[in-house]
């Protein structure tokens, strides 16, 4: 270094260095992470319930040092050593190794927050995570790669565990890791492909009973982590048909600038931002709409059609509420102008369930299946799982809506509507009512027997 230069470096003020080296560590603009924590006014809501923490499995590096999950690690290298033994490659693991080590750099940038780990802990951390999904969703779907010891698949409770561990947002590794060692330890059969297996598995733990109908083969590009790509298998069907069109974007885009204004300058509501909005399932009931179940429709596609609802059938477990809120928060880090499908879905269960009483009707009518035993702990979830959250600006229901609010509005609608909620909205309601109409007919027909002789007899003298 010249004197002129070391002069200069000298002059630097602390602060200014600071600021340089910090500068030189920020990633190019371009660099985008896929792997993020839940944020904090989201995670409050239910952070007790371990709906984004991993109850037995810590995948990545967020939870990798937590003393409660140290467990499964064990498990991690048997399914290892399992491995290189069937392969015929026991106990050398280079190749492995390599490759990951290879994909370091890359997989670091995924998460959206410094990895601290070193460069070894780091590898043997995806490695070993890599495998461990891998053979796990293999030995569910090929009974011949279990070992008659293997704990994890001889008790139920402890695969379920497992499956809401990697459904969780923050417990994720790069997809392409699971790529790289999927395709370097790939079987022979033709059933062993990473697609298959992955939707085979995404059925499994679908709280919709008819996954596998009205789904196709997804692409494997862009994809992020395992939840992504299970979001992906549960969406992309749906995604393609419920797509609006440019006319209709345009629309969508002014509606949003609209409602930002309004906002800024304080402006009423539009009547677009009321229609977006619809009544409970028992007040839509008592305006004569009718649900149903539908099996053929895609899980996600709602229809509404000459005064009927159709939806297709969802079953709530223990596991649900988890399942939807990871994907929710997945959603949370898109683009605004990506539609957030799961997010929409949760407002309009959200809108339409108020009470336990509408989750009766649900029931009675084979929409819902609840495991839980209890209607009131299904009304509470559903209308948990959108606190702190927005729905996205091309609202997939909004034409569902806006259909329902318009048969509501018919005069007659209102008028049934009203009938039912003040007199028909019990059996004493119904008795009372259909007492005093019997009571009205009464005095009516009374009141006719007791003119007709008078108007005999004065048709008579006329006569005469």
């Amino acid at each position: 270094m010249s004197e002129t230069e070391d002069h200069t470096s000298s002059k630097k003020d602390h602060v200014s260095i600071h600021i340089t080296e910090k500068l030189e560590k920020l990633p190019d603009s371009s660099y985008k992470p896929s792997i993020f924590r839940v944020s904090d006014e989201i995670r409050c809501v239910n952070e007790k319930l371990y709906k984004y923490r991993p109850k037995v499995l810590a995948v990545g590096p967020f939870y990798h040092s937590n003393n409660r999950l140290q467990k499964m690690e064990q498990h991690k290298f048997r399914y290892l050593k399992i491995l290189l033994r069937r392969r015929n490659e026991q106990p050398s693991v280079d190749e492995y190794v390599m490759a990951i080590r290879s994909l370091e750099e890359e997989a670091r940038k995924c998460y959206a927050e410094p990895i601290h780990s070193s460069s070894d802990d780091f590898v043997q951390m995806l490695l070993l995570d890599g495998i461990f999904i891998i053979e796990l969703i293999r030995k569910y779907l090929f009974y011949e790669f279990r070992e008659d010891d293997d704990a994890i698949f001889q008790h139920e409770q402890v695969f379920s565990q497992l499956c809401h561990d990697l459904m969780l947002v923050e417990n994720q590794v790069p997809f392409f890791v699971l790529e790289k060692l999927f395709s370097m330890t790939k079987s022979e059969s033709l059933d062993d492909n990473i697609p298959y297996l992955i939707q085979a598995f995404a059925f499994h733990i679908s709280p919709w009973p008819d996954a596998h109908k009205n789904t196709r083969e997804v692409s494997m590009e862009n994809i992020d982590h395992l939840l992504g790509l299970v979001y992906t298998i549960w969406c992309s069907s749906f995604a393609e048909t419920s797509r609006p069109d440019k006319a209709e974007e345009n629309r969508m885009w002014c509606s949003s600038f609209a409602k930002m204004m309004a906002c800024i300058f304080g402006v009423n509501k539009t009547e677009e931002e009321k229609i977006l909005a619809i009544n409970s399932i028992t007040e839509l009931q008592e305006a004569g709409i009718k649900f149903s179940k539908n099996t053929q429709s895609h899980f996600l596609d709602i229809e509404f059609t000459k005064g009927a609802m159709k939806i297709p059938r969802f079953n709530v477990s223990d596991a649900t509420e988890s399942v939807l809120k990871n994907l929710i928060a997945y959603e949370h880090f898109f683009d605004h102008k990506r539609t957030k499908y799961v997010t929409d879905y949760a407002f309009f269960w959200d809108f339409l369930i108020n009470s336990p009483q509408d989750v009766e009707i649900l029931r009675q009518r084979g929409i819902v299946t609840n495991l839980l035993d209890d209607d009131k702990m299904v009304s509470r979830m559903f209308n948990g799982l959108c606190r702190n959250t927005l729905m996205s600006s091309h609202f997939c229901y909004r034409d569902v809506f806006n259909k329902v609010n318009v048969h509501c509005g018919h005069r007659r609608n209102r008028w049934m509507a009203n009938l039912r909620h003040n007199y028909f909205n019990s059996p004493w309601a119904f008795i009372s009512f259909f007492a005093a109409l019997m009571l009205l007919l009464f005095t009516l027909t009374q009141t006719v027997f007791s003119v007709l002789p008078y108007t005999k007899s004065k048709q008579c003298i006329v006569f005469c």
